[in-house]
């Protein structure tokens, strides 16, 4: 009689050979999603696929064309690293745009780093721009700080508001906290403690450590008159 685990490893590898080629058929037969995850596989190696970075190009070529927005940023990937086909930064910007335009935010992340690796900042600040026009948090903070600080294009301590409110109606505590500041100090809105106080508990039941520390320090202060 075979040891257990010797039964259990063959089973599994059976499973996982079934798996691959139920995957390969749906593949071939037009899915798009099948035809992605198997270009994945092949570029893994992982689930019973035999690594092969020009299958793996194939595929996700094949799924791009029918619009699946993972694939269109994976052909991204080859092209800007030279992954199954020849290294090309124009044809990686290229398919990472048709990603976001298809709602991929990961691709235009990736783009946001590409174009501030290459020097070109305006390039960076329009992908950002993008990122935060749909209700990217991070985008949003980012360019907060930028208009704020002054590093942005054209910075405008009005926009950087903007961007603040954005983030905090998402109920980010870091950009609750900024607007609290502003109101506070009367950067970029007016000086206003009714609002300062709101947007500081705001920021405190966001979990942001730095607002339930002033918020007790303020009722202690309180406290004390």
């Amino acid at each position: 009689m075979k040891p257990l685990w010797v039964i259990t490893c063959a089973m599994l590898l059976l499973t996982s050979c079934h798996g691959i080629y139920k995957l390969r058929r749906n593949a071939v037969a037009g899915d798009p999603a099948a035809q992605y995850e198997y270009g994945r596989r092949l570029l893994t190696g992982q689930k019973g696929a035999i690594r092969s970075y020009k299958h793996a190009f194939r595929w996700f070529s094949k799924a791009a064309e029918n619009r699946e927005p993972r694939a269109m940023a994976a052909m991204g990937l080859c092209y800007e690293r030279g992954i199954g086909v020849k290294r090309s930064l124009a044809k990686a910007r290229k398919w990472y745009a048709a990603a976001v335009d298809e709602g991929n935010d990961d691709a235009c992340q990736t783009l946001v780093q590409m174009e501030a690796r290459a020097g070109n900042l305006p390039g960076a600040l329009k992908w950002l721009e993008r990122m935060a026009d749909d209700d990217s948090v991070p985008a949003q903070l980012m360019l907060a700080r930028m208009h704020l600080n002054g590093t942005a294009k054209n910075a405008s301590v009005s926009e950087g508001i903007r961007y603040l409110r954005y983030a905090a109606m998402q109920g980010d505590g870091e950009a609750c906290l900024m607007l609290s500041t502003c109101y506070a100090t009367g950067r970029g809105v007016p000086r206003n403690e009714e609002l300062m106080l709101g947007w500081l508990v705001n920021a405190a039941e966001a979990g942001n450590q730095t607002a339930v520390e002033l918020l007790t320090q303020n009722w202690k202060a309180k406290g004390k008159e």
